[in-house]
């Protein structure tokens, strides 16, 4: 038996955040993995995701250069060789985690963690105590139960694609969906997007400001499928059918992207007395077990927000709590989140219809800024802004982007928000024209 003052499970985001920072405080910190350190974000999702998103940018940027009277003749791109760059920035990652962790003084251990009591893991056979344990163990793609749903390519298994599919099916217009729905449509692929519901992205951001996006999105060649499930998946010769009922769709290639579960079936929790629900396990404000003070949870494990950034903040907020108990509480206040579409599209904070939804009376404003100055000049296609301010104190409640620059500029909202500034104050800001954010200084007045 191995006895710790900490131990972490698992070695992403929000694992890295803890281990490291109570490791330098003193404390004998041990992480358990069983494969490569680094997380989703940094070996399959966010950074691997924005190699190939880039590349889809810079090709369309090329195609339209003639706005700017560049000529360029016939645009190609040779996709094995994104994959092969995107493979420079994730290949690298587990060794130099590794470095990090052994230079803080973090016991690494290999293996699948299960609770075997309140404050004990057993790791292949070996026991491990430790007072406090912080579970940040992330996340891997929700499987469909249906007939074929093996045949689904993942989130994870679509960096290895080296040769565009000449027709794509993607499952769910979440944020995957829609990110590799536009990567693949600029290359040239015919990308149906089937949601069960009609509204992308959750629902979250509203129908008025989306819709222009949707229309765009057809234009390039995505194909919109709502309201409908799929119903099984099938070979069809060197390709796939897949099955919505009432139609079928055939395809090269299909991708699952109807979301992730927490990856925390393998921990027996009820060992530990720690309870869980759909979306994870159980915290409270301070990321810590009500059932149990000695667990914490991070990121993916407890699903507040699948957001690699969110994670790497609860790792800071649990090592904080493990050095001074209770001290700190999250606060999601004013969280941005952006979508890697191209243009991206980018909010903060809550939308129309959840303020009506709320009963908080709002000013929302939509503009379509494609023809303003900035925009026009800098030859976008597509941009859009919608604020929501309430109307007894002029205090910024939520604002949604789309342009270019939407993924940089969502953080002036972010950062006017958590400083409690009104839609006034923002607007009476001195800003550097000609750039896209001094357009947000008339965000808050139709056109």
């Amino acid at each position: 038996m191995s006895s710790f003052d900490v131990l972490v499970v698992g070695g992403g985001n929000g694992g890295q955040g803890a281990a490291l920072r109570t490791a330098k405080a003193g404390k004998r910190t041990a992480l358990v993995d069983q494969g490569d350190v680094g997380g989703l974000c940094a070996l399959r999702g966010c950074n691997p995701k924005k190699v190939m998103v880039r590349a889809s940018e810079v090709l369309d940027e090329v195609r339209r250069a003639s706005v700017h009277g560049i000529t360029t003749g016939d645009v190609t791109i040779d996709w094995s060789r994104v994959v092969d760059r995107l493979h420079t920035f994730t290949d690298p990652i587990p060794g130099q985690v590794e470095d990090s962790l052994k230079k803080a003084g973090v016991t690494r251990v290999r293996g699948t963690a299960k609770f075997t009591g309140p404050d004990r893991v057993d790791v292949g056979g070996r026991e491990l105590t430790a007072d406090a344990i912080v579970i940040a163990t992330g996340s891997y793609p929700r499987r469909l139960d249906i007939p074929g749903g093996e045949l689904m390519a993942t989130s994870d298994a679509i960096f290895d694609v080296r040769v565009p599919p000449q027709r794509m099916v993607i499952v769910g217009a979440g944020v995957v969906g829609l990110e590799f729905g536009f990567v693949f449509a600029r290359l040239g692929t015919e990308v149906s997007i089937v949601e069960a519901n009609d509204a992308p992205l959750g629902g979250e951001l509203d129908a008025d400001f989306m819709a222009p996006i949707l229309a765009y999105a057809e234009n390039i060649g995505v194909r919109w499928v709502w309201n409908r499930q799929v119903k099984a998946v099938r070979r069809d010769g060197a390709g796939f059918a897949v099955e919505l009922g009432d139609r079928t769709i055939d395809c090269d290639y299909v991708l699952n992207a109807v979301g992730r579960a927490p990856n925390i079936e393998a921990l027996d929790l009820a060992r530990a007395g720690v309870k869980a629900g759909p979306k994870g396990i159980t915290v409270d404000d301070y990321l810590c077990s009500p059932d149990n003070p000695r667990v914490y949870a991070a990121g993916d494990a407890h699903g507040a927000w699948q957001l690699s950034p969110v994670a790497s903040y609860e790792g800071r907020v649990i090592s904080r709590n493990i050095l001074k108990p209770r001290s700190a509480k999250v606060d999601y206040t004013a969280l941005p989140r952006a979508v890697f579409t191209t243009p991206p599209i980018a909010s903060v904070g809550i939308s129309e219809a959840e303020a009506k939804r709320r009963g908080i009376a709002v000013d929302a404003v939509t503009n379509d800024m494609t023809g303003w100055k900035v925009h026009a000049i800098l030859g976008d296609e597509l941009a859009r802004c919608k604020t929501i301010v309430e109307r007894a104190t002029g205090k910024i409640l939520g604002a949604q982007l789309c342009a270019p620059s939407a993924g940089d500029t969502i953080h002036v909202f972010a950062l006017a928000m958590r400083a409690g500034m009104t839609s006034e104050q923002l607007h009476d800001l001195v800003y550097a024209y000609p750039t896209a954010t001094s357009a947000l200084a008339s965000a808050f007045t139709r056109y």
